[in-house]
């Protein structure tokens, strides 16, 4: 077995992990995968547990640019992240989850953030050194005042534009429970960031679902 980094134009690798993301998450919303891994793939970055050319493990590096207190930084969304059901609970995501954080460590970014489907996996995440900061929001293109928030550049808006577009398709019930998700952070790089306590105290916009 092995930890491997699918780096971002190396798509043809990227694509094999698929199958192990249609295995685990957004069933039945075949537009949106094939939206996923026609666009978000060809920015982004994957980390995997590979045995055998075999996708057993991964970890989606998404990246975002983001305004902290006035300063843009480069920061990365986690996303994507699955285990075959079969090669569960024998300690492939942990290897890679801690394969990613000394990664990103490496690129001096100031943080990293997941957003987490449930409690469960709040307390889990908590073991890698992720913390509960503030609540998602569905708003794509908000216009109030934060503290940190994502650079509003072009990319971010043809992004934004698409995840609005799947957004509104979407129930409403599914929209509540979005909504009530909390965004977890890990400092990466205290020369830049702030403490976890510290970063509570500010206002924090995070939409972005993929």
């Amino acid at each position: 077995m092995q930890i491997k980094l699918f780096d971002t134009n190396d798509i043809e690798n990227k694509l094999k992990t698929r199958p192990l993301y249609e295995g685990c998450f957004d069933e039945g919303k075949n537009d949106f995968i094939d939206y996923y891994y026609d666009r978000i793939i060809r920015r982004n970055q994957i980390v995997v547990a590979e045995e055998e050319g075999k996708i057993l493990s991964m970890i989606h590096l998404n990246p975002y640019f983001y305004n902290i207190c006035g300063e843009v930084h480069r920061v990365h969304y986690l996303v994507a992240i699955a285990t075959s059901k079969e090669y569960r609970n024998r300690g492939l995501m942990s290897k890679i989850m801690n394969f990613s954080i000394e990664y990103l460590k490496s690129l001096q970014e100031p943080f990293c953030y997941i957003v987490p489907e449930c409690k469960e996996y709040e307390i889990m995440y908590g073991k890698y050194g992720f913390s509960s900061v503030c609540k998602f929001t569905l708003d794509k293109f908000s216009k109030d005042k934060y503290d940190i928030f994502p650079d509003d550049n072009p990319e971010y808006r043809e992004l934004m534009n698409m995840e609005q577009y799947f957004l509104d398709l979407e129930s409403e019930d599914y929209k509540s429970e979005l909504s009530k998700k909390m965004v977890l952070f890990r400092i990466l790089n205290e020369n830049v960031m702030m403490s976890i306590e510290e970063l509570r105290k500010k206002s924090i916009y995070v939409c972005q679902e993929v």
